[in-house]
């Protein structure tokens, strides 16, 4: 009967037992000559196939940096924005977490391809490869352009849901929304002269038809461009919104009704419409009575004869001012004597109403009061008048 001490060597594999044997070689030396008969037993691998085993490990990690990147922003960052006092970083995480998304997968695709198989010959001569490179690129620029993009939406959106909660007019809200689109076409313009610079196309030509032919267009179309481009500083200045009254420098007054892309429209105190371009608003000086609130400033100048107490007559006015319903007691009504005219003593009223609306009937209200108390008073208000002194001088000359 044959006993053995030891079981069978496996072929290819090392036998542990002859190691555990008395008077066998040091630990160390058991480990190196086990690594490296374990090394001789494993297949070896072609470049060729290590670059492929390296790009799938990279394709693997692009996916779960994907992953984590939409992690990031949907659950992290987002809580994180929601501390904020603003909505808008919010919104700028929920419209570019998806692109950014697919940004970081194809960044991390295009690091990998590049590490794994663009070390070798066999790979990069072959006719897929700038396929493969191109196509990665591409998509690579188009989700940045469509991150940017959904970036320049959400924030005007967001300011046209500012200008909502303001009150502000529709034409806000159409400010706003061409800016969007002017803004996306400007990045999707960028994205594809990037494109074609990386693929060698010229586009110098083109772009130099382009702009013959956006200048052939903005000449004839000066006028029409120029109302537009007021109309956007119109919108940036705000100097009136729909529903205020405006006084222009030549005595145009009226309340406005629409701030549209060429012109801005009034409506005046006769039921007319005004229609004036948005170049000739934007030159001329404007006065806002409905800003910074609907309160205004009513001065109105008496004259009474010489010889009338003019204490007396300060003293009717201002109990007149005070003893109206619609004159705000803060900032107190004031009289001042103002002037020694040629027919009469001027005096100066000045008080504050709530409403400019109601000026011209409070104005009404207050004339009408005076005129019955200084008839009542026996102070009169002298019509212009002039004396004229004849001498006669001695000889009959």
């Amino acid at each position: 009967m044959v006993r053995a001490d030891h079981p069978p060597a496996v072929p290819g594999a090392l036998n542990h037992a002859r190691f555990s044997r008395v008077g066998s070689p040091d630990p160390p030396r058991q480990v190196a000559l086990y690594e490296q008969e374990a090394a001789m037993s494993l297949p070896s691998l072609t470049p060729l196939q290590e670059g492929i085993v390296w790009f799938v490990a990279w394709t693997a990690a692009a996916m779960l940096a994907a992953q984590a990147a939409a992690w990031l922003c949907g659950s992290v960052l987002m809580r994180l924005a929601k501390r904020t006092r603003t909505d808008l970083d919010e919104s700028l995480l929920a419209a570019t977490r998806a692109p950014l998304r697919i940004l970081v997968l194809l960044a991390v695709l295009n690091l990998g391809s590049s590490v794994s198989l663009g070390r070798l010959p066999e790979v990069v001569g072959h006719p897929s490869w700038p396929i493969l490179t191109g196509v990665l690129y591409v998509g690579l620029v188009l989700a940045a352009a469509w991150a940017a993009g959904q970036a320049v939406s959400a924030v005007a959106k967001w300011y046209a849901a500012r200008l909502g909660a303001r009150g502000a007019d529709a034409a806000g809200a159409q400010f706003v929304s061409l800016f969007r689109k002017v803004a996306q076409l400007l990045v999707f313009f960028i994205a594809m002269t990037v494109i074609f610079e990386h693929f060698d196309v010229q586009i110098t030509a083109l772009l130099a038809t382009a702009g013959i032919a956006s200048l052939a267009v903005a000449f004839a179309a000066q006028e029409t461009l120029s109302n537009m481009i007021a109309g956007f500083a119109l919108m940036a200045d705000r100097p009136f919104k729909v529903g205020d009254r405006i006084q222009f420098a030549d005595g145009r007054i009226g309340d406005v009704i629409e701030v549209g892309l060429r012109s801005t429209r009034m409506l005046s105190f006769d039921n007319t419409v005004i229609s004036m371009p948005n170049a000739e608003v934007a030159k001329s000086q404007v006065i806002n009575f409905s800003a910074p609130d609907s309160r205004v400033k009513l001065r109105s100048t008496i004259g009474v004869a010489y010889g009338s107490d003019v204490r007396k007559a300060k003293a009717i006015l201002a109990d007149i001012m005070n003893a109206h319903p619609d004159v705000l007691k803060q900032p107190p009504p004031a009289v001042y004597f103002s002037a020694f005219a040629d027919s009469s003593l001027t005096l100066l009223m000045v008080c504050w109403v709530a409403d400019y609306r109601e000026q011209f009937r409070i104005v009404d209200e207050l004339n009408l009061a005076i005129k019955d108390r200084f008839e009542a008073e026996g102070i009169s208000i002298p019509f212009p008048q002039r004396d004229v002194h004849l001498y006669t001088v001695r000889g009959g000359q």
